[in-house]
């Protein structure tokens, strides 16, 4: 892997107890699940210079492979401009190092639990994003009683989404070179807030009905939750970050207008009434760009609307990522 320097002896924590910050790091099990998904997601939306990133990289040790994910947006209207890089390799075993990723993409934890570079390189771009903590993270689940939940969802949830998982707001800081012939043609700056995401556990993709998935930013805080449906089950969870601490959200109700740019199955606009234990209130999204991202398996396929939007709470504006995913099983 290029761009970083491969140093320092892994950490590694197995992940089942209190999350630290050793978990920052690779999970490493004896033996692991057939939908076995560890992943680290993030994401850097600048409205003031025009560029967008959304990047992720999963291991899925029970099937011996690495997906990446790297997105750079530049124009809504021009695809030419942007990029949208997937690869998908087959691995033995996780890096012996710290470093994420695979040639073309380095994520490297520079602090746990406070600091992220993440460095993309190909013949066109070449991308430098340092993301750095706005808030502590989320730890999911961590208010729960795990045996409520099991009671609440059913034991058979643990073979779809057994997860531990956290997410964080981020400010984020770097640039975006274009490249042309081998020299720099331009070169974007970055300053804005971002969004990271690293679960890991068991994830079976066909199996999860669907979610609606949010990741927004306003000036003083970050909000986050997630609606999903799977074996007739509703999971609703979520937070709002602020300097003061964490809010939990315990309810989601979501109604979506599809139709945006023509696609009758992509969101337009959505209004999320939101329920935390103090208060209720309502949040809109608008599409500015939607992604459209496929898996395709021999047991069924997922479609993810990955969409950058603009938000609206009690006339405060705010921006971010409104996901919509669906699936298909065909077992």
């Amino acid at each position: 892997m290029k761009n970083s320097k491969r140093r320092k002896k892994s950490r590694r924590s197995l992940g089942l107890g209190k999350i630290t910050e050793k978990d920052e790091f690779k999970h490493v099990w004896k033996r692991y699940p057939e939908h076995h998904n560890e992943s680290w997601y993030f994401n850097a939306l600048d409205f003031n210079s025009n560029t967008h990133i959304i990047t992720r990289v999963g291991y899925r040790m029970g099937q011996k492979e690495i997906e990446t994910m790297f997105i750079i947006i530049l124009d809504r209207n021009d695809e030419s401009k942007n990029l949208e890089y997937f690869n998908r390799l087959e691995i033995d075993l996780y890096p012996e190092d710290d470093l994420y990723g695979d040639d073309n993409i380095t994520f490297e934890c520079l602090e746990p639990m406070k600091k992220w570079r993440i460095i993309y390189e190909d013949n066109r771009f070449e991308v430098d994003l340092i993301f750095k903590e706005r808030f502590s993270p989320f730890i999911y689940m961590s208010q729960e009683d795990p045996m409520k939940i099991i009671e609440k969802y059913g034991m058979e949830i643990l073979k779809v989404a057994a997860t531990r998982h956290y997410e964080q707001g981020m400010n984020v800081i770097g640039s975006v070179k274009l490249i042309e012939n081998g020299q720099i043609k331009e070169e974007r700056k970055i300053k804005t807030y971002g969004h990271r995401d690293h679960s890991w556990g068991t994830r079976d993709w066909v199996l999860i009905d669907g979610w609606n998935w949010v990741a927004c930013q306003f000036d003083d805080f970050t909000m986050n939750f997630t609606r999903a449906r799977a074996l007739g089950k509703i999971i609703e969870q979520g937070f709002i970050s602020t300097k003061k601490g964490h809010e939990r959200v315990t309810n989601i109700e979501v109604e979506t207008e599809l139709g945006f740019n023509g696609d009758k199955k992509a969101p337009k606009l959505s209004k999320y009434i939101v329920t935390t234990p103090n208060r209720r209130f309502i949040i809109t999204s608008k599409t500015w760009k939607s992604i459209y991202i496929t898996r395709e398996s021999d047991r069924g396929s997922t479609v993810v609307y990955e969409q950058i939007a603009q938000f609206e709470l009690d006339g405060r504006k705010g921006f971010g990522i409104s996901e919509y995913m669906s699936s298909i099983n065909k077992e």
